[in-house]
This record gives structure tokens, sequence and C-alpha cells, in this order.
């Protein structure tokens, strides 16, 4: 029960930082060309440097010698979770299924894990490094898959060479990681002044309400072009992202047994809302952006309760 109670704190904690955003949006205190900045500021240099001093302070490769296994079982889920989410599809209208297939797919790999692992565990809990190492890969796949699911039939399953944004491959977040892991394996972070880390864990804590700010933001502006909301569609949406995919994981946790932290991690990639930036995606596919603002909504909402009561399951079967 305490655990149920620390995840809901923490998701209630979002949704209230979502929610200043979405107001101040809305009574014009911040503008649409704002969100852009603060985008900016927060993938160029807030979250970088929070995954930096996280991963150097709190990473410790002699009491977890299978770490670099993490990426792997993020792969893992990558790959079984990409035919479900096309399979998700079917189940309803054609004019939707690539809509469906990609909500269903991409999800929030960083800011929900985050809050519940630090509502549940603190705030310097080895488990947010964990995270930030299982999702090292996260983004660049993210931002390079989604046309797979707006090919024509016919075309190549996944995209060409030339197709792949390489600026996305080589991001802020991948450099930090990259370098965090070389001065801790090195042992060469004991030689930097404290001064720097007190300097970087200072902006690397802005992240997460920055990031949640933001997210509000454009929830107000998505709520702009939501149109009439189809209940039936959001309903089916939300319970297969938020209800009957956390289960399969959980599922599949209680029958293969993994180290608890793997099982964590795998749970929360499966029960987190859809990635904010897919209405953008299909926005640029000219696919329906307001099925997915109404899914993007749906699946945050609804992962306030959602999230709380896989963790309790998940506690349930480790003990």
């Amino acid at each position: 029960m305490e655990s149920l109670m620390a995840t809901a704190e923490a998701i209630i904690t979002l949704t209230g930082l979502a929610a200043i955003g979405f107001f101040a949006l809305q009574r014009k205190i911040i503008t649409q060309d704002m969100l852009k900045t603060l985008s900016t500021l927060g993938i160029e240099l807030s979250l970088p440097f929070y995954v930096f001093t996280n991963l150097a302070l709190n990473f410790r490769p002699e009491s977890s010698p299978g770490w670099w296994r993490l990426p792997l079982w993020w792969m893992l889920f990558a790959a079984a979770t990409l035919p479900l989410s096309l399979a998700a599809g079917y189940l309803f209208p054609q004019s939707i299924r690539k809509e469906v297939s990609i909500s269903v797919y991409l999800y929030n790999p960083t800011f929900v894990a985050m809050a519940v692992i630090s509502g549940i565990f603190g705030g310097d809990s080895p488990y947010i490094a964990d995270l930030f190492l299982f999702t090292m890969f996260t983004i660049m796949f993210q931002f390079n898959i989604y046309p797979f699911f707006f090919r024509e039939k016919g075309a190549a399953l996944l995209p060409g060479m030339t197709g792949i944004d390489w600026k996305k491959i080589f991001n802020p977040l991948i450099k930090a990681t990259l370098l965090a892991l070389l001065f801790r394996l090195s042992g060469a972070d004991a030689y930097i002044p404290d001064f720097v880390f007190s300097i970087a864990k200072q902006m690397g804590n802005m992240s997460a309400p920055l990031f949640m700010l933001i997210f509000g933001g454009y929830v107000y502006l998505d709520m702009q072009k939501a149109g009439k909301i189809r209940y039936l569609d959001v309903f089916k949406y939300v319970t297969i992202k938020n209800v009957l995919l956390p289960l399969a994981v959980l599922g599949l946790v209680y029958l293969t047994h993994p180290n608890f932290n793997v099982a964590l991690l795998l749970l929360l990639s499966a029960a987190a809302p859809m990635l904010s930036t897919v209405p953008i995606f299909i926005e640029r596919y000219h696919g329906d952006v307001e099925i997915a603002n109404q899914f993007l909504v749906g699946s945050f909402l609804l992962s306030i309760f959602s999230i709380p009561v896989m963790i309790m399951i998940l506690n349930w079967i480790y003990q």
C-alpha cells in the first residue's frame, strides 16, 4: 500500500506541473514560441546535465556487474512490443490503424518512470541510473522509427540509412550518458571538483518540472485541435495501452522472474503513457492528429491510476 500511495503521489505531482503549464499557456503567461525555446533548453542542457550527474554520482559498476545488459533488455522490449502494437491497430477502423499502432508503441521513456522511482525509492536511487542505461538508445530509436508506421504497402519494412536522422543518433543524452560512463569506469570522476557536480545537478534538477510545464502547454495546444471526443476509440486505446500491455509484461515477468530492477524498468516502459511528440509525427504524415491528441490526454490521465496498481502487482510478485 505504501508503494501504491508513493506512486500515485509521484504521478499526481507530474500532473500538477503539467496543469500549471496548461494554464500558463491558456492565460498567455507563456507563448507557443516560448515553448519551443524551453524545449530546446530542456533537451540540450537540463536533461543531459541530469543524466550526467545521476550516472556520475549514483552509478556503481562494481555492485552492478550486469549493468551493460540493461540496453539489451530495452532492445528486447522494443522488439517484442512492435508486433503487439501493429496488431492493436487492427482492433480499430482502418482510417486510424497507423495512428493507434504508433501511439501504443512509442512511450514516454523518462519522466514518468523517473518520478515513480524517485517517489518510491528516493531521488538518489540506483534505479534511476539503471533507467538511464536502460533507455539510452530510446530517443534515437523513436525519432528514427516513426516513419515505419506510415510506410506504404510494398515499401521497405524499416527506414533506409538515408532516412536516418543522425542528429537524433548523436543527441545530447547519448553524449551525456557516454561521458558519464567514461568518467565512472575510468575513475576520472574522482578528480572532478565537487562544485562542478553541484552546478550540473542544479541544472539537471530543472528538467522534470521544465518538461512537465512544456507538456502541459502542448496539451493545451493539442486540445484546441482535438475535435469531437471519440469516446469508444479512446476507451479501447487506453485499455490496451495502460492496462493490457503492462499486464502482459507482468505476466512475462512472473514467468521469467528477472532481477527486480529489470522487471521494474520493463513494467514502467509498458505502463508509461504515450510519447508526447507522437501527434507531431502523425501530423508530418497527414494522419489523424485529433485522435492522437485524444489518445495522449487519455493515456496520461489514466496512468495516474493504472501505474500505481501495476507497481502494486509487481511488488506482490517479488514478495
